[in-house]
């Protein structure tokens, strides 16, 4: 019999916000339960710049707004790190309250999590020399596309043969490197975080303009924070703080801040991937 443990290691982090959250006069904005009294309980994994627990620290895009969420709250944070398919799973066992790692709302995931309001766009872009923005400018040219991103279908389609099918970002970096091809298309937060580490020389990563041939250039996916789906009172905060967090301009600061274009805060409606 085969037993599945969720927990890999778990670690409490202290957040700046916690000094006011043990203050006798920190007033949180809601009240809703928790899987443990007075704490927020953050399944996470290594998704570098939306998330990453290292070193007994949690940082990313991800847990600054987390941050932000338990200072409202006066709520303390631990973590619990865990591969991507467990963190999922320690949410729906009731081990965590919510997970972080720019999950996207999908008609799927609402079926067994509650979602929250939109925390950022998981945006479209484009890998080239030039500096390409537009899906026209790489008419005649043969780019990169990748399997099982929400745009490949569109990509295949508008390109045939000029689009070469790639398993994964890495064999399409290698291509693109050695010249076999001329564009890439690619998550932009995943392509700058990429550039970043030293990755696409000599290359613009770029977000696409909305094209009517291309649906993700138009909606993309949108991130949340999937979390327990009996509990609506913390559904209800999370909306309510995120949405204030976009309000007052902060989640666009928290992209800004990891080098990231402020406009993937503009989520627009909440809406789901079917």
């Amino acid at each position: 019999m085969k037993i599945l443990s969720f927990v890999t290691a778990t670690v409490i982090v202290s957040f700046s916000a916690l000094t006011a959250a043990a203050a006798a006069d920190c007033k949180p904005a809601h009240q809703f339960p928790t899987v443990t009294s007075g704490t927020l309980t953050v399944a996470a994994y290594e998704l570098p710049p939306f998330s990453s627990v290292k070193n007994g620290e949690f940082n990313g895009i991800d847990p600054d707004i987390v941050r932000e969420i338990v200072g409202m709250e006066c709520l303390k944070v631990e973590v619990i790190s865990l591969d991507p398919a467990a963190a999922i799973q320690a949410v729906l066992s009731g081990k965590a309250d919510l997970t972080v790692g720019n999950w996207y709302r999908t008609a799927a995931r609402a079926k067994v999590l509650s979602l929250s309001a939109p925390l950022y766009l998981d945006q479209m872009g484009v890998i080239s020399k030039e500096g390409a923005t537009k899906v026209s400018q790489l008419s005649g040219k043969k780019v990169g596309n990748i399997q099982g991103y929400l745009w490949y279908n569109d990509i295949a389609k508008l390109f045939g043969d000029s689009a070469i099918t790639y398993p994964n970002s890495v064999n399409m970096a290698q291509d693109l490197a050695a010249g076999r091809i001329d564009a890439g298309f690619e998550s932009y937060v995943v392509g700058k975080e990429a550039q970043k580490n030293g990755a696409y020389g000599g290359m613009k990563v770029e977000i696409i303009e909305p094209d009517d041939s291309v649906a993700a250039s138009k909606e993309p996916a949108q991130s949340n924070f999937p979390h327990t789906k009996d509990n609506p009172k913390l559904t209800d905060a999370l909306k309510d703080d995120i949405n204030a967090l976009h309000a007052n301009g902060k989640i666009g600061e928290i992209l800004k801040k990891y080098g990231l274009d402020p406009s993937g805060a503009n989520t627009g409606e909440p809406r789901v991937i079917q």
